[in-house]
């Protein structure tokens, strides 16, 4: 009987993994993605280059295709399909040995690049339609020339004020519109989450490092900037740290970087600002004529 058991489960498993597609079953033939294709485009870091990562998904439809195990599958140095080189960034996406589904044919694919560095990360987000025919490329970037990369917003403090263990404070979150190329690109952008992390020291770049509920989950259509009210929970003297994350597609993408940490001091000496009143000047006394 324990025989049959064992059979019949791994009968089971097998059909599930004949009949469930591979990752990129459905998206057959060389079908790719690169910055030189008719010509050769470079997307520059704004500072010095760091630690690459790209993300990619059909526009307006990410369930159709998006990166999946793109990030460790792929062509590239280091098997990222965004990598640096002398010139600059570079894009080598082959969508038929990663992701998950496939682009529809003419669609418009999204390519999210990022460098992380030691004091923050940069980005770019670029978009270009397909070129089925396109003997250098399907998903021609090259065809656009250079892109430059810019910092995702640091979390900018405009006020803050203390009750009980919270503090609460106005946040801004400065645009991001020019660090979006192609055509519809900004439609990509539905707005940022502000992420925090109670920590002595400053948690880095990775979205995964910050707790996974949002202080704040902003709506911004295009990302043309935003105010945001933010409470900050302080139960102890540990500093919390706040860094934006940008949301794509309504937040069915986010982006696995953040930008430039806040920090806000959670001792509460330091919580409240103090302003220095400073008396108005008086002048001599005037007599007044009869």
């Amino acid at each position: 009987m324990t025989k049959r058991i064992v059979f019949g489960v791994a009968a089971v498993a097998i059909a599930v993994l004949l009949m469930a597609p591979s990752a990129s079953a459905s998206c057959l033939g060389i079908r790719n993605a690169t910055t030189f294709g008719s010509a050769t485009a470079y997307w520059h870091p704004a500072s010095v280059p760091g630690t690459p990562t790209g993300q990619t998904w059909q526009l307006g439809s990410p369930g159709s295709w998006s990166t999946g195990n793109c990030n460790t599958n792929s062509p590239g140095v280091g098997g990222a399909f965004v990598y640096f080189s002398a010139g600059g960034a570079n894009l080598n996406l082959d969508l038929a040995a990663c992701g998950l589904g496939c682009p529809a044919s003419g669609s418009t694919l999204v390519v999210l690049a990022q460098n992380k560095t030691a004091t923050g990360t940069e980005f770019l987000l670029d978009t270009i339609v397909e070129t089925p025919l396109n003997p250098s490329a399907n998903f021609d970037y090259g065809s656009q020339g250079d892109h430059t990369m810019i910092p995702i917003p640091r979390p900018r403090v405009l006020s803050s004020s203390r009750v009980l263990s919270d503090v609460n404070l106005s946040v801004a979150i400065d645009a991001i519109t020019p660090g979006l190329f192609g055509p519809n690109a900004a439609s990509a952008v539905s707005g940022f989450r502000i992420l925090t992390k109670s920590s002595a020291t400053d948690p880095g770049r990775d979205a995964s490092s910050y707790d996974a509920v949002p202080a704040a989950v902003v709506s911004n259509p295009g990302g043309t900037g935003a105010t945001q009210p933010v409470t900050v929970a302080c139960p102890d003297l540990q500093d919390r740290w706040l860094a934006v994350q940008i949301q794509f597609e309504g937040g069915v993408v986010l982006g696995d970087a953040v930008g430039a940490a806040t920090q806000i001091r959670c001792d509460p000496a330091l919580a409240n600002p103090k302003y220095k009143i400073v008396p108005k000047k008086i002048g001599s006394p005037r007599t007044v004529p009869n």
